[in-house]
């Protein structure tokens, strides 16, 4: 017996489960038979004896243990909070020091969560001491936490970047024009030109891309350590002002309640709507995927929806700020003034649509922006369809007391044609909003390999009334002038107008060559009626009775030649205040009345100069062509013509 014992090996920590199974083996064979051989039964007692001794050298072997490790964790504890500490009364970038510090400071973070969850795993008899640096634990890791936010706010600030300026042009495309009374804002060289291209479409850096990996690491320590939210809030905050500060500083855009838009004059509005399209575009189109891009890469690797929920909550207030703009705009009355921007502000909403908002907010977080953009679109469509009808009433109702001065270009005439040469480049939207308003059309539609399917478009319909109406508005206008050939120049300027501008636009494709080639004649007609009433009567003092004046006297052809010169006279003082203003056209008009005017004279000269005598002929026939190139030149006072007249 006593070797047996001395064969039992003292083996240190063992575990106490293994002892108590063995007592257990021994209780149950003393209790199996209570006529137990005497040897037998002094073996089981010395074999409970070894026992309660292997458990007491157990026991004090753990202890032992306990007692050295944590004495480690406590040496450990104790270098990681010096590390940290140190970086509490630093203030600078961690990023800055260097990678070998930044290395040390992480590595001290890491080590002080060691310790933590070295002191979870420790009997639930820990001591007071133990106790004491567990506590002394969570507040380093407290204070770590907190400079590991203060180092996010730090690089994401000194570190950020913003879309280069040669992508965010937001100018418009020359002088506005504004339909009034007087349309005096007018400036006749106003040209369509298409919006600069945003550039940079593709994802754009806006943290420089050498402190991502720093801003990845202080998001896996934080995210390690339980501080995954306050990553994320912090994260959000620094984000979220970067992208107001963008919009104030770098986009120029104000934030306006519903009620400065509703009373904001509109010099100011047309600027902001003008410039909420260019925006809304750069923010959605460049910068948010940006910032989206940015979301993934930092917060890619963490919980799966910690980008898409920090994107939303960066973006939400800019987004919903640029769209109460539009709801607060569509609120407002729809002057004609207006249908170029809100056609600009329904076009831009209506492509985001097609793409950009779904790919931007795909998921459940984003799904309150991507109804509000839908909505948005549906009330700019209403608002540019009302405005573009009423713009087409306002031509139709306009009224005149007065005609106008020198029968030149009408401001209503120049305004609507220089207003539909912009629309062209929004075809398709109108094409879509005015499908289904039905109008009245003087072109009955053809077919042809010579005609354009854009000629019958809807918008081109639309156009084409809209001339028509105008057209309207200036013959009533023209009835307005009591000097009927005045009235013919006055149609004829205003019609070959129209023309010029449709045949050397966009416009040529939509009101179709039998368009042109029909006003073409309108105004030529209208030469000719001012010709016959200008000249007909003067040209007939030159008309010979019967193609015979051999009859009549010297005295009689006298006055009739001084009667032609006193007609032309009051019709030079007249004409020279008129105005054609299209040098081409006022030349045509000079060779066609000068071939009449200058030919009567010459032949009547010819036939009668020597009974006339060259004292009585006031103008010869080349003042006659000299003087009529005067006309219609809109000068201030009808010129004097004693220079011209012979002595």
């Amino acid at each position: 017996m006593a070797e047996f014992g001395s064969k039992l090996p003292v083996v240190p920590g063992v575990k106490n489960h293994v002892l108590e199974a063995c007592r257990h083996v021994v209780k149950a064979l003393r209790a199996s038979d209570n006529n137990l051989d005497p040897n037998l039964t002094k073996l089981l007692s010395d074999l409970e004896t070894h026992l309660s001794t292997l458990e007491i050298v157990d026991t004090k072997k753990v202890v032992e243990e306990e007692g050295t490790r944590f004495s480690e964790i406590k040496k450990r504890f104790k270098e990681a909070k010096k590390v940290i500490l140190g970086w509490e009364q630093n203030q600078s970038m961690i990023f800055g020091a260097g990678s070998s510090e930044a290395v040390l400071f992480f590595q001290a973070i890491y080590d002080v969560q060691k310790v933590l969850s070295g002191f979870k795993a420790l009997p639930t008899r820990t001591n007071k001491k133990e106790k004491d640096v567990y506590n002394q634990a969570a507040v380093v890791l407290d204070i770590a936490m907190l400079r590991l936010e203060k180092e996010l706010f730090d690089v994401l600030n000194q570190y950020k970047q913003h879309v280069q300026p040669q992508h965010l042009s937001v100018s418009s495309r020359g002088k506005d024009i504004v339909f009034d009374e007087s349309f005096v804002s007018l400036d006749d060289v106003v040209e369509p030109t298409d919006d600069q291209p945003i550039l940079g479409s593709n994802n754009s850096e806006l943290v420089d891309p050498l402190v991502i990996p720093h801003i990845k690491v202080i998001a896996k320590a934080m995210f390690a350590c339980d501080y995954g939210q306050a990553f994320r809030e912090g994260f959000i905050s620094v984000r979220r002002d970067a992208l107001d500060e963008y919009m104030s500083t770098t986009l120029e855009i104000e934030r306006f309640s519903c009620v400065d838009v509703l009373n904001m004059q509109w010099e100011d509005l047309n600027i902001e709507m003008r410039k909420w399209t260019k925006v809304l575009k750069i923010v959605t189109q460049v910068y948010l995927p940006s910032e989206k891009h940015l979301c993934d890469k930092i917060l890619g690797d963490f919980e799966p929806s910690s980008p898409t929920v920090c994107f939303v909550e960066i973006s939400k207030d800019t987004v919903l700020s640029l769209l109460s703009f539009g709801d607060a705009v569509s609120l407002r009355s729809c002057q004609p003034e207006m249908l170029e921007r809100f056609l600009g502000m329904y076009e831009v909403s209506a492509e985001l649509l097609s793409d950009v908002v779904d790919n931007l907010f795909p998921d459940e977080s984003g799904s309150f922006l991507r109804t509000a953009f839908p909505e948005l679109s549906e009330k700019l469509a209403d608002r540019t369809v009302t405005t573009f009808l009423k713009f087409k009433n306002a031509i139709a109702t306009d009224e005149s007391t007065r005609a106008f001065p020198g029968g030149g270009i009408h401001h209503l005439c120049r305004y609507v044609m220089n207003y539909l040469k912009l629309l062209p480049e929004y075809k398709d939207s109108l094409n879509t909003l005015l499908e289904n308003i039905q109008v009245d059309d003087s072109i009955p539609e053809k077919t042809g390999q010579d005609i354009l399917p854009s000629t019958f478009s809807p918008m081109a319909r639309h156009l084409r009334s809209i001339v028509t109406a105008l057209e309207s508005t200036l013959e009533r206008k023209a009835q307005l002038y009591a000097d009927q050939p005045l009235k013919y120049i006055f149609l004829m300027n205003n019609c070959h107008y129209m023309v010029q501008k449709v045949k050397t636009s966009e416009l040529r494709h939509f009101f179709g060559d039998e368009w042109i080639r029909k006003h073409i004649a309108s105004y030529q007609h209208n030469v000719t009626d001012y010709e016959r009433a200008t000249w007909s009567s003067v040209l007939a003092l030159l008309k010979d009775n019967n193609n015979n004046n051999s009859k009549e006297s010297t005295a009689t052809l006298r006055e009739r030649c001084r009667e032609f010169c006193v007609a032309f006279d009051e019709v030079y003082k007249k004409q020279t205040c008129w105005s054609v203003p299209d040098p081409e056209l006022r030349d045509d008009l000079h060779i066609s009345t000068s071939v009449k005017v200058v030919q009567s004279y010459r032949g009547f000269l010819m036939r009668n100069a020597g009974r006339i005598g060259e004292k009585h002929v006031r103008y010869t026939c080349d003042d006659v062509e000299r003087l009529l190139l005067d006309f219609f030149e809109c000068l201030p006072s009808p010129r004097s013509l004693r220079s011209s007249r012979r002595k």
